[in-house]
């Protein structure tokens, strides 16, 4: 199944984040709902600030990292 997603591929990066451009939006190949789970479509998503202090890497996490913690689902 595919989808599209904004994709961390590198942190840290500098500030401003215009200029450095640290997310991708990417088609990406996902796994399809197992069992217990359900698909939901999400219309928009969008970043707070605990998602920008993992692009500045104030909270390190591995990269190849998709982003969309704030969602709204149709």
């Amino acid at each position: 199944m595919q989808t599209r997603a904004a994709v961390l591929k590198s942190s840290p990066v500098s500030a401003p984040f215009a200029d450095s451009k640290p997310l991708v939006i990417e088609t990406v190949e996902l796994d399809p709902p197992g069992p217990d789970e359900v698909l939901v479509k999400i219309g928009a998503a969008g970043l707070c600030h605990s998602d920008l202090s993992v692009i500045n890497s104030n909270r390190p996490r591995p990269c190849r990292w998709f982003w969309g913690t704030r969602l709204r689902a149709r």
